[in-house]
């Protein structure tokens, strides 16, 4: 089965293609990547983007809010499948050297 979902986040606009042999996990993608994000959830700014970034191996994609800085990060279940996790404040990491945090 493939559908096609086409959605907005911010001011982007993204086309998402799915292909599944199972019907259910084709229509559980479909529902994942299609969740609408109009607003932060934290300040309901609608100046938010997606944005990714690699470290360690790992992949990371998030939506960030480009006013007040909060995030949500994409999850990844164990047995497949992804979720959206929480709206957070983000905290820039604390330097234990005395060196500035870098600015974001």
């Amino acid at each position: 089965m493939k559908i096609i979902v086409k959605n907005v986040i911010g001011k982007s606009e993204y086309t998402f293609e799915i292909e599944e042999r199972d019907v259910m996990e084709c229509f559980s993608q479909a529902a994942f990547f299609g969740h609408h994000f109009e607003t932060c959830g934290l300040c309901k700014s609608p100046n938010i983007h997606l944005d990714g970034s690699k470290a360690k191996g790992f992949t990371f994609i998030k939506v960030i809010c480009g006013d007040c800085n909060a995030r949500r990060q994409m999850g990844q279940y164990k047995d497949g499948g992804f979720f959206w996790k929480a709206w957070e404040k983000y905290q820039p990491p604390v330097a234990t050297d005395n060196t500035p945090p870098p600015e974001y």
